[in-house]
């Protein structure tokens, strides 16, 4: 299947939108309310039955939960939902990850990892969190949740961003620009965002982390064409059903019909 050429005036206004309408990443925008409305050890469990089962749901229960974290986590194992990007964390392999990670201690314990670059984070946790089905992209992942979301200061470089980027935003940049650089392609799309306030960090501007969010928006919505502008928005606050006084911490749900996919960049406002 061949790429269509997007204009740059698109990609701009879509990636604009995706930030300014909270459909980058509604997760952290949630946390980072939470983790002031209910406080830091509310949001390590939350993060923490988050990253390991990527359900909503799930995360919000076990982090009201009142007992043993880490005993909740066993009691509802074979029954927890899994977010399609954890739906391999299941059998012996998760059962295996989630007593490796309970053997450090309590969530807030299992986070503090030492580190304020990517490259010394990556390192650690290929050292401290071994057995954990924590791979380049859940790494990657880590990051994000640790500096946009639980007050870590973890810096990210344009060679890290561009050397540890997942392999499918790195997929969707060499296929809208065979001609440009990794490098060149992620400083382009920082620059269309980098004056917009960071989804869980408003304190924060957007970088590179954020411009390998767009990539992989991009190619979901332009290329692939499984992704709409505010499903995953819509998605959490399914999840969260039971949990209203969450879903108030979630980026708005709106009418999101007004969202055209198109490569006219009029049909995609502003």
């Amino acid at each position: 299947m061949s790429t269509p050429s997007i204009p740059e005036s698109v990609i701009e206004t879509f990636a604009r939108l995706t930030v300014t309408t909270g459909d980058l990443d509604p997760m952290y925008d949630l946390i980072w309310r939470g983790r002031r409305e209910y406080g830091d050890q509310w949001a390590y469990r939350f993060v923490m039955h988050f990253f390991m089962f990527y359900d909503a749901g799930g995360a919000a229960a076990a982090a009201k939960h009142e007992g043993s974290f880490w005993q909740y986590c066993e009691d509802t194992y074979s029954t927890a939902r899994r977010g399609t990007e954890r739906r391999h964390f299941r059998g012996n392999k998760g059962w295996k990850a989630i007593l490796a990670f309970g053997a450090m201690g309590s969530p807030s314990q299992v986070w503090d990892l030492n580190a304020n670059s990517y490259d010394i984070l990556s390192a650690s946790i290929k050292h401290y969190w071994a057995g954990t089905q924590t791979g380049p992209y859940f790494a990657w992942k880590a990051m994000d949740l640790l500096d946009r979301c639980l007050g870590h200061e973890i810096s990210l470089s344009l060679n890290e961003a561009a050397q540890f980027m997942p392999d499918e935003p790195r997929k969707c940049a060499l296929a809208l620009w065979p001609n440009r650089s990794i490098k060149e392609s992620l400083v382009l799309v920082r620059d269309i965002i980098s004056d917009l306030p960071a989804a869980g960090a408003p304190g924060k501007l957007c970088g590179f982390a954020e411009a390998e969010t767009v990539l992989c928006m991009i190619k979901g919505y332009f290329l692939t064409k499984t992704h709409t502008i505010g499903d995953d928005v819509d998605e959490k606050h399914a999840q969260l059903k039971d949990y209203p006084d969450l879903q108030k911490l979630l980026p708005p749900k709106q009418d999101w019909s007004q969202y055209v996919r198109t490569m006219d960049a009029a049909s995609v406002p502003a």
